[in-house]
């Protein structure tokens, strides 16, 4: 999680860098136009690249989903580093270690939160101000209002927006003044200003910590306030009237305390006084400088979306080959072949720093693959970790079980799976973030320390039993593909060990595995077995189970 969050930080500062460089050119003109190009540098804040990139994907058929894993079938079955039995808990296997992202989030909600309660508290105050005002008159379809306070004259509301003044403004202010000040909040009114500076607030909320948001907050404020004053000149208000309207305000009254309460006070005050007496004009905008803003605004889609294109269809031709049907005959043949010996070949260490990293097998299995100087180190979540010898370039073998890991790349050489070559079946694992590996293995520990079992496990095993006692077979259809063909391949084997065993007569929840599945004790006639069941699929189906006979 908090890879993804620095990337989004990088990303959007970059954006907003770009949307700076973007401004330049529109120096002379319009206020408008910068002020929406420092608003779309906000917005990206609220707009994760991968949120844009994931619209490309769905242009694109999704590469085939990996196989899943099955945590072994029947008694021939064995784990991937050492029979089930002598495999050590997940907690003695991963030190336990300060989770500084919980820490880091909490901070930032905390902060969040604190700016929230501030800012509403503000609020509160402005209502409490507007519930004494009494209605004066309307200009532009906005109600203006009066109440008994020192706070400069501004626009209040949202959706619903009035203009608030002082009490005795008129007072102090001469009529043409007074008009200026009112044709410069409905400006406001109907630039919509209100909403966007919300809009940023809640930017600046979430990011609290960010000095760009804060920064590009003062921008927003800044060219919001020069697009009104060349509203107001533009609506033929006199120049020298408005200008000493402006600084009367912010003599005598309190600038507002809120950007979404739009004021006429704030921003760079002498620049804004010399630009509004000097009564210049900006500039209009050429052909080419609306192309470029068309083209900006293009890019902004384009590009994210081009980017998830270029990845998914690089995924797509990265593919493997589609594999044989997955069949007992076909099992059998992969089972004999990893089963052959195995022959160690030259390896240069530093070759495999790119294979080392995580990858997922399961739900709640990950793969960390590590280099300990020539020693090569695989370790499967819940078990501990096992040294691999090179048989080929990107192929590994284990010593210690009928087990060889392999390693794919994509089209750019870079590491995207790893195939597992164990049972007769070869299963992906892609690669994954040492974020995301370390969140399934803290998932799988809290499951560990929960001990409790995972409902429709039991009901799938009894649901097998029954099937046994009545066909005297599996009931296949309630398992995957996959694990079918495997339960098939030892259909004789299971048949005979089921049938020394007599009838059913109960079962138990013991406790919860290693590997995250429910091992429970199944009673029979004439003996007992441990039955582990890892969780079942989206649809219901067994994925993997594993039944060992208990020794008298």
């Amino acid at each position: 999680m908090i890879t993804a969050i620095l990337d989004h930080l990088w990303q959007s500062t970059l954006f907003a860098g770009v949307m700076g460089l973007v401004t330049l050119p529109f120096q002379n003109h319009a206020a408008r136009v910068r002020f929406w190009l420092w608003f779309a540098a906000s917005v990206k804040f609220l707009v994760p690249f991968a949120a844009l990139a994931a619209l490309g994907s769905w242009l694109l058929p999704r590469p085939a989903a990996p196989l899943p894993v099955l945590e072994g079938f029947g008694p021939a079955a064995e784990p991937y580093v050492m029979p089930l039995a002598r495999a050590h808990a997940l907690t003695a296997a991963v030190p336990a270690s300060f989770d500084w992202t919980g820490l880091l989030l909490a901070v930032w909600g905390l902060g969040t939160l604190a700016i929230a309660v501030h800012w509403l508290s503000r609020w509160r105050k402005l209502r409490a101000v507007l519930a004494q005002a009494s209605d004066t008159t309307s200009i532009g379809g906005v109600i203006v209002r009066t109440a008994p306070a020192a706070l400069e004259p501004g626009l209040f509301g949202i959706f619903r927006p009035v203009i608030l003044l002082p009490q005795g403004i008129e007072e102090k202010l001469s009529r043409a003044e007074l008009n200026a000040i009112l044709v410069h909040e409905a400006c406001h009114k109907d630039h919509r200003d209100n909403l966007w500076a919300a809009i940023h607030m809640l930017v600046e909320a979430l990011f609290w910590f960010h000095p760009l948001v804060w920064w590009l907050g003062a921008r927003l404020n800044r060219e919001r306030e020069r697009a009104c004053d060349e509203a107001v000149l533009a609506a033929g208000q006199a120049p020298q009237a408005y200008a000493e309207s402006i600084l009367k305000v912010c003599r005598l009254y309190v600038q507002s305390p809120l950007a979404c309460v739009s004021g006429v006070s704030g921003a760079d005050l002498k620049a804004r006084i010399e630009r509004i007496v000097e009564g210049g004009v900006a500039l209009p905008l050429g052909r080419l400088r609306k192309l470029l803003l068309a083209g900006l605004a293009a890019a902004s889609l384009i590009v994210p979306l081009s980017v998830s294109l270029l990845m998914v269809a690089r995924a797509v031709e990265a593919q493997p080959q589609a594999q044989p049907a997955i069949t007992p005959e076909r099992i059998a043949e992969l089972r004999a072949e990893q089963a052959q010996p195995r022959a160690q070949v030259a390896f240069d260490p530093q070759n495999f720093d790119k294979f080392v990293g995580e990858y997922q097998l399961a739900p709640t299995a990950v793969f960390w693959i590590t280099r300990d100087g020539t020693h090569y180190l695989s370790r499967l979540t819940g078990q501990t970790a096992v040294e691999v010898f090179p048989e080929s370039q990107t192929k590994f073998f284990s010593s210690e079980v009928r087990a060889q890991i392999s390693f794919d790349s994509d089209a750019r050489g870079k590491v995207t799976d790893l195939v597992l070559h164990q049972g007769g079946l070869e299963q992906r694992a892609p690669r994954i973030s040492q974020d995301a590996a370390k969140a399934v293995e803290a998932a799988l520990m809290a499951r560990i320390k929960a001990n409790k079992p995972t409902p429709g496990i039991e009901a799938a095993i009894r649901h097998q039993i029954g099937a046994i006692a009545k066909t005297g077979v599996y009931d296949y259809a309630a398992m995957t593909p996959e694990l079918a063909a495997v339960a098939r391949s030892q259909e004789t084997m299971a048949g005979q060990m089921f049938s020394r065993l007599g009838a059913f007569q109960s079962i138990a929840f013991k406790n919860v595995g290693p590997g995250g599945g429910d091992i429970y004790d199944v009673t029979f006639e004439h003996g007992h077995l441990t039955w582990s069941m890892g969780q079942l699929s989206a649809d219901g189906k067994i994925r993997g189970m594993m039944e060992r006979p208990v020794m008298p």
